[in-house]
C-alpha cells in the first residue's frame, strides 16, 4: 500500500514491503509518484523488488573494513591481507559505494594495479574485493544483483618456476651458517632441504616433539591453528647430529630462535655471505625435487612434507633431465 504525502513543492511516496520495512522516493509531479509507486508494488508482489538501499549507502570501503573484522583477522596469513585491504582503502575506487560498482569500474582499477604491481598481484586484488562482495551478499544480507567481479577476466599470469637449491650452494650455506651467531642456522637448512620443514614449523618445533632413538618429530599444525591434527615426519642423520650438537634451550623448543623477524634477520645475513639470493621457503622445493628424483611416490613427499594441494606440490618437483638421462642409461 502506497501512501502519498505532499512537502516544500514535492511529492513524497511510501511504499510498504512484506517485511514492514517501507521505500520511499520524492517526485515533482504526482502523476510520477504514482507511477513509481505501482511499478514497486507490482515487482514486490512477484518477489522481484531489488532492494538496493544498504548497497547505495555502503562504500566498498566501508565493506573491506568490515570483511577484515569478520573474516581476515581469523585467517593464518592475516597481517598480508590486512596490508592488501589497507593499500586497497586508499584507492579512489574504494570511494564508490556498493550499488556503483560495476565490471567497468573494477577493469579500471585492474588497470591502475598494473601501473604498479605484477599480474599476479593485481588478479589477488581483485580475488579480494570479489571475497569481500560475496560476503557481503551471503553474509550480511546486503542486496547486490550480481558481483561485479565475475564478470572481469583475471590477467595470464607467467608459469610459476620453483627455484631449488643446488648442491654446491647447499655447501656454501652451510659452510657459512657455521660462522653465524645463531648457532641453529646450519640446522634450520637441513630441516628444510632434508625434512622440507617450513620455517614456522622449524621455530616452533620442541625438544618433546622429537624422538632421536627412531628419527622421527612430530609437528603440530601451523598452517592451520584451529585444526588439533600434527603430522609425524622424519628425520635424516644428519639433523639428528646436529640437533644434539645444540644447547638444550629453557622454552624447550629445538631452536633458539624467538620468531620470525629474527630468523628472517640470520638468514638474509646468510645471504649476503654467500651471494645467494634465494628464499629460505626454496629449501621446501629443494626437498621435493630431491624426493622424486630418488624415486619417492607423491604420496610420500606429500605425508613428510605436508602438502595438502598435490597440484601445488607437483610444481615443487623438478627432475633434472640429467637425472633422466642416467635413469635412460641405466
Amino acid at each position: 500500500m502506497a501512501t502519498f504525502r505532499k512537502r516544500l513543492g514535492k511529492w513524497e511516496v511510501r511504499v510498504r514491503r512484506f517485511s514492514n520495512k517501507t521505500i520511499s522516493k520524492t517526485f515533482t509531479e504526482k502523476v510520477d509518484a504514482e507511477k513509481w509507486a505501482r511499478e514497486c508494488e507490482v515487482k514486490i508482489e512477484k518477489g522481484m523488488y531489488e532492494d538496493l538501499s544498504q548497497a547505495n549507502t555502503i562504500s566498498l570501503g566501508e565493506l573491506m573494513q568490515t570483511y577484515l573484522k569478520d573474516v581476515t583477522v581469523n585467517k593464518l596469513g592475516h597481517k598480508e591481507e590486512k596490508y592488501k585491504i589497507d593499500k586497497l582503502c586508499r584507492q579512489p575506487i574504494a570511494k564508490l559505494k556498493l550499488a556503483r560498482l560495476t565490471p567497468l569500474q573494477i577493469r579500471k582499477f585492474q588497470d591502475a594495479c598494473l601501473l604498479v604491481y605484477n599480474a599476479s598481484t593485481t588478479n589477488k586484488y581483485i580475488t579480494l574485493i570479489s571475497v569481500a562482495v560475496k560476503h557481503a551478499r551471503q553474509m550480511l544480507g546486503i542486496y547486490l544483483p550480481n558481483n561485479p567481479c565475475d564478470f572481469v577476466k583475471r590477467l595470464k599470469e607467467p608459469e610459476f618456476k620453483a627455484d631449488i637449491i643446488e648442491e654446491d650452494e647447499e655447501a656454501l650455506l652451510l659452510e657459512d651458517a657455521g660462522k653465524s651467531k645463531a648457532n641453529w642456522l646450519r640446522l634450520a637448512i637441513m630441516l628444510g632441504i632434508d625434512c622440507g620443514m617450513r620455517r614456522g614449523e622449524i621455530i616452533k618445533l620442541r625438544r618433546e616433539d622429537v624422538d632421536f632413538l627412531n628419527a622421527t618429530a612430530r609437528l603440530r599444525d601451523t598452517k592451520d591453528p584451529k585444526n588439533p591434527r600434527s603430522r609425524n615426519i622424519g628425520l635424516s642423520p644428519r639433523v639428528i647430529e646436529e640437533m644434539r650438537k645444540l644447547p638444550i634451550n629453557i622454552d624447550g623448543r629445538v631452536i633458539n630462535c624467538p620468531g620470525n623477524d629474527n630468523f628472517h634477520h640470520f638468514y638474509s645475513q646468510l645471504q649476503r655471505w654467500t651471494g645467494i639470493k634465494k628464499s629460505f621457503h626454496t629449501t621446501r622445493h629443494t626437498f621435493a625435487s630431491r624426493c622424486a628424483m630418488k624415486g619417492w611416490s607423491i604420496a610420500e613427499i606429500s605425508a613428510q612434507g605436508g602438502w595438502k594441494n598435490l597440484s601445488v606440490l607437483k610444481r615443487y618437483t623438478h627432475i633434472k633431465a640429467t637425472h633422466l638421462s642416467k635413469k635412460l642409461s641405466s
